[in-house]
């Protein structure tokens, strides 16, 4: 019976941790977390150094962000990653530029602060065609929030 339930509870949290990437979200981020207001979001994004030894956001990505149209029907984002690395100063980090998951890249900015004790949060805005091609859409400024991912590997 024991051997029973230290099998399902391995499966279990194997379950748990492909979950993220089975929905286009990869897994493996330093932080994760969700847009504030919308239930079934991601946000994830990874800390690393760049070659001059500064601490910068990569990959930022969200799924699952709704956004309004003006000439098409609302939606909701798949798996965009905003495409530069965030330079981090004093744990506040700002950037403009492309999100990256579609044929016609929108662009964007994204803000945000990593607080003490493995907390972040911030806000992002994605405007752009993302119905398709001639589509005038938006996020909207967003709020996320995201937290030191339990699963690290370092």
């Amino acid at each position: 019976m024991k051997r029973i339930a230290l099998s399902l509870g391995a499966c279990a949290l194997l379950a748990a941790a492909a979950a993220p990437s089975s929905f286009g979200f990869a897994a493996g981020f330093d932080y994760l977390g969700e847009v504030k207001g919308q239930d079934g979001t991601s946000v994830g994004f990874s800390i690393d150094r760049s070659a001059s030894g500064h601490r910068r956001v990569s990959e930022f990505t969200i799924t699952r962000v709704a956004y309004d149209c003006r000439d098409a029907p609302a939606g909701l984002t798949d798996g965009w990653v905003f495409d530069p690395g965030i330079r981090v100063k004093s744990r506040h980090f700002e950037g403009r530029g492309d999100w990256i998951g579609l044929p016609l890249d929108p662009v964007g900015k994204v803000t945000g602060k990593l607080r003490r004790g493995g907390r972040a949060s911030g806000s992002f805005k994605i405007r752009g065609e993302l119905a398709g091609a001639g589509t005038h859409c938006s996020t909207g400024l967003l709020d996320w929030r995201a937290s030191r991912s339990a699963i690290l590997t370092r």
